[in-house]
């Protein structure tokens, strides 16, 4: 895993890391996994993309209920989505069906302003600059223009064990692009407008859409590199014996 450092305006470093190769091993594809927000213009093979399925299938869950589904979107169906979804963003609201959690204490809030302002300050965007900001968020739903689109519902009330077991099902699909030399994006904005999504597939209404990820080969750029801080073991982890 290759990394580098630089110096921002606000005397902190930013870290950078390649994650353009395959990852060596899991250790590796957890301290190299972050999400990727511009995709090459290249499909993913199939064969490929199978075996990541495939093998985050194996994902924990309560009890083996397995409460999520898939959905994968490539090619045409992809663009359709996309175009559909564009549309209810620039002219709706976004109401999803798993409600967004938005009273998160101080501490937390703070880490949250910290890292939009660090993406933000990688990808050339004031902060002040809201038309620019709206153009970001826009990108959610062309999937940073990855190749693949997965859309994950589930016909379960979406307590917090569902939501651990579909977190569960998230992160090994993450590690598993990674594996394959892959980016990965996962996106709550892709459930900002389930009846799209249900519209677009075709699926019932007691299928909720949870969220969606999107996936191909990452663009080598600074955004694509920009690695996400985290807190030090001693903040987050108590050790008792």
């Amino acid at each position: 895993m290759n990394t580098e450092k630089k110096a921002t305006a606000q005397s902190t470093e930013e870290i950078f890391i390649d994650v353009s190769t395959e990852a060596k091993s899991v250790i590796d594809a957890i301290q190299s996994r972050h999400s990727i927000r511009n995709f090459l213009d290249r499909p993913v093979e199939p064969e490929k993309l199978q075996s990541i399925l495939e093998n985050a299938l194996r994902a924990p869950s309560w009890k083996n209920a397995q409460p999520w589904k898939v959905h994968v979107v490539t090619g045409q169906a992809r663009d359709r989505m996309s175009a559909a979804l564009k549309e209810a963003a620039l002219n709706g609201t976004p109401h999803p069906e798993t409600p967004w959690l938005e009273s998160y204490p101080a501490n937390i809030k703070k880490r949250m302003f910290d890292l939009g302002m660090r993406v933000y300050g990688v990808a050339g965007i004031e902060r002040k600059d809201k038309e620019a900001r709206d153009r970001f968020m826009l990108r959610n739903f062309e999937f940073f223009d990855a190749p693949v689109a997965l859309f994950i519902t589930s016909t379960l009330e979406t307590n917090f064990f569902v939501g651990i077991d579909i977190g569960c099902f998230l992160e090994s699909l993450m590690l598993l692009c990674r594996h394959h030399g892959l980016g990965s994006c996962p996106q709550a904005a892709l459930g900002a407008f389930p009846e799209v999504v249900k519209a677009q597939l075709s699926l019932p209404q007691d299928e909720r859409v949870i969220c969606g990820l999107s996936l191909g080969y990452p663009d080598n750029t600074d955004l694509n590199r920009f690695h996400s801080p985290r807190e030090s073991l001693d903040s987050l982890v108590q050790f008792y014996s």
